[in-house]
């Protein structure tokens, strides 16, 4: 199966009339498919890189008004036939040059299960997907997804098995339109980066084996081996990563089926063939997908990919993965672009319509914990004063994340607990979530953002803030027996709480900004 000919409608694609039936890669610029749909949700996040990849690989538009053209007028599917005819080649799922696989045909190696391709198999993890019993193998799409969906999330493997590109359980974070019925095409052209903004690599005229490793012999990373840089291949190739040596075997197939989808197939692949030392990434690699953070006591470091289980965090990461909270933490490379080219300019009118969608494994080592995915708002600002918006968003982090613990600590103490429950946190920042985006949004509409405007909407925020601290410390107390409680300590416990609330530092800051703007005292704000 070659997963570009027009003819191998692999894909599951979702129409504006809510229908859903079977397309190839080509029906992904018409106007009427507004979502590529997978068995399995690690396959569907998988499915957007593969497309916003195959894009990026072949079709990048030279700057932002190339761009515009597109995402005003999609390509019709020959044009994108035309685009994508140079790696259609490269794309057959067996065969001496096969998709995401080794270069060597005849690879030696261990024969393994394609269960194993699954990144959740044998996990004691959350995953409604974790299958193993009576393994009949997986249909053709299947393992091209599996395949792909491992090489560039691969965790630790043992030695030599090479982890990906940004390495183990990596967060992926995609901009996407607001309404859930855009066009498939723009929610994968949204993440599509001009080359004008992007430095001279992404211009150089390398062959094609450059950015698709499967078409070159492996860089072997044993010690007799190489590591391999940004500088050696293209960058395009983050896109593309393959630290796994991996061979489907074409040769034990067998009819059934497929474990992944349920669907009968001619054709199912039970093994492939792997061995240790693939491609080793090494150096600071930035995936234009992910964010990334930096030590900032040795900026020296590599950066480090952002790991899926920050997906879970709630609003607590909003900053840092839709601008960057800090210098040390980097929003996706897409989602910076999108803010700098598109979203400022305003010149998509997507002002406070778009979202951002983040999503990846939360590993442990080897072992897949969860598969996390949640959707953010992201807000156009009508300001255009990016350094004053997040300085304001992130002292209201700063109030809650300090009240958040403030409230983990009163009631371990009160309750008498060996450690933290972390479930009465978590609490805090679910229940204060809808608080905290409302201030974002009047920050973002605000149409200048001096320290006045910025009072006002604290005095908005703060208030609420401290009386959901104290009802949550109220209801988590409650929640123990009433004769297992010491009264005198319960009562101390909460006068601790709201005198920190009050004059912990990054409360007494805001309290000051608010009253310094409103004329009004802290404690008069606060009722």
């Amino acid at each position: 199966m070659n997963l570009l000919n027009p003819a191998n409608r692999w894909l599951r694609l979702k129409r504006r009339d809510g229908s859903v039936s079977p397309g190839s890669v080509y029906d992904a610029a018409d106007p009427e498919v507004v979502d590529v749909l997978a068995p399995r949700a690690d396959f569907r996040g998988a499915l957007y890189q593969l497309l916003i990849g195959l894009l990026q690989t072949a079709a990048a538009p030279g700057n932002l008004n190339d761009w515009l053209g597109y995402w005003n007028e999609p390509p019709s599917a020959t044009e994108l036939e035309a685009w994508l005819a140079p790696l259609r080649p490269a794309f057959e799922l067996t065969g001496d040059i096969a998709f995401m696989q080794d270069r060597d045909a005849k690879l030696e190696g261990n024969a393994k299960s394609t269960a194993e391709l699954l990144i959740d198999t044998g996990s004691d993890s959350n995953l409604f997907f974790n299958k193993l019993a009576g393994w009949q193998g997986l249909c053709p799409g299947c393992a091209a997804q599996a395949l792909f969906t491992l090489q560039i999330n691969a965790p630790q493997g043992g030695v030599g098995h090479r982890t990906s590109l940004r390495g183990g359980g990596p967060l992926t974070t995609l901009v996407l339109p607001e309404n859930a019925d855009a066009s498939l095409w723009r929610k994968l052209w949204l993440n599509v980066l001009p080359l004008d903004g992007e430095d001279a690599a992404w211009r150089a005229d390398l062959p094609l084996s450059a950015k698709l490793p499967w078409l070159a012999a492996t860089r072997v990373s044993d010690k007799s081996g190489v590591e391999t840089l940004p500088e050696d291949v293209h960058p395009a190739q983050a896109y593309w990563s393959m630290p796994r040596r991996i061979r489907l075997d074409a040769d034990d197939v067998a009819a059934g089926v497929c474990e992944v989808c349920g669907e009968a197939h001619e054709v199912l692949f039970r093994q492939y063939r792997t061995r240790n030392y693939g491609i080793n990434y090494t150096g600071p690699w930035l995936h234009p997908l992910t964010p990334y953070l930096t030590d900032p006591k040795d900026i020296s470091k590599p950066p480090i990919s952002t790991k899926g289980g920050r997906a879970v965090g709630g609003y607590r990461h909003w900053l840092s993965l839709t601008l960057g909270e800090n210098d040390n933490e980097k929003p996706a490379r897409a989602v910076w672009d999108f803010n700098r080219q598109r979203g400022k300019a305003n010149k998509l009118k997507q002002a406070g319509e778009a979202r951002l969608w983040c999503f990846g494994y939360q590993m442990d080592n080897m072992k897949a914990e969860a598969w996390r995915d949640v959707t953010l708002p992201w807000f156009g600002l009508a300001s255009e004063d990016q350094p004053h918006f997040v300085d304001a968003a992130r002292q209201m982090l700063e109030v809650a994340r300090q009240s958040a613990l403030m409230l983990g600590d009163g009631v371990k103490k009160t309750r008498n607990m060996d450690k933290k429950e972390p479930a009465i946190e978590q609490s805090f920042w679910q229940r204060s979530e809808g608080l905290f985006y409302q201030a974002v949004e009047r920050l973002a509409k605000a149409p200048q953002l001096a320290p006045a405007a910025q009072a006002e909407v604290f005095a908005a925020w703060l208030p609420p803030l401290r009386r959901l601290a104290l009802e949550l410390f109220d209801y988590w107390v409650l929640c123990a027996p009433i004769e297992e409680m010491d009264m005198a300590k319960v009562v101390k416990a909460r006068a601790d709480l709201q005198r920190g609330l009050w004059r912990a530092k990054p409360h007494k800051i805001m309290g000051e900004r608010i009253a310094q703007y409103q004329g009004a005292s802290d404690e008069a704000v606060s009722q």
